[in-house]
């Protein structure tokens, strides 16, 4: 998988949209400041692929003192030379779009299809734990959690 474009909107510090595109299929540095989104934009495409749509429990995604925006992430990527677009909207505005060659899935059916492309499964409620994230929960590990990594290990074996 190679992701090309990230694009996030109401996500944490990010209350206007913010887009990363044209992404190298090579190694990306995301670079800046103390305080810049670094760690927030990987967040983001953590929480895309890792979390449901429809989950209650990601009420921080939405940016401080503002709970009446719907936090949103959009990623584009390649597989197998096919081109992936993936749209969520959490909290309030809960969808999930997922379109892959001409087929366009939405909500529950697209989250099966990528959990399938990726080969791991999702909470059944709540957020997703390492027992659910195999592979990916290794790729994108959130700050912090480092500590963890042998429980993510685990399971991604």
């Amino acid at each position: 998988m190679i992701l090309q474009s990230l694009r996030v909107e109401n996500f944490c510090k990010f209350r206007q949209p913010f887009e990363l595109s044209e992404l190298d299929s090579g190694l990306n540095l995301i670079t800046g400041p103390n305080e810049a989104g670094k760690s927030t934009l990987v967040r983001a495409i953590r929480t895309v692929f890792l979390e449901r749509y429809s989950t209650s429990t990601l009420a921080g995604l939405q940016p401080y003192g503002n709970t009446a925006v719907a936090p949103s992430v959009a990623v584009t990527f390649s597989h197998e030379n096919q081109a992936w677009s993936l749209t969520k909207s959490f909290n309030k505005t809960q969808r999930c779009d997922l379109s892959v060659g001409g087929q366009q899935l939405s909500n529950s059916d697209a989250e099966n299809k990528l959990a399938e492309l990726l080969r791991y499964s999702y909470a059944k409620k709540g957020s997703s734990k390492p027992e659910h994230q195999g592979i990916p929960g290794l790729l994108w590990v959130e700050q912090g959690s480092g500590q963890e990594l042998s429980s993510a290990a685990q399971h991604a074996g």
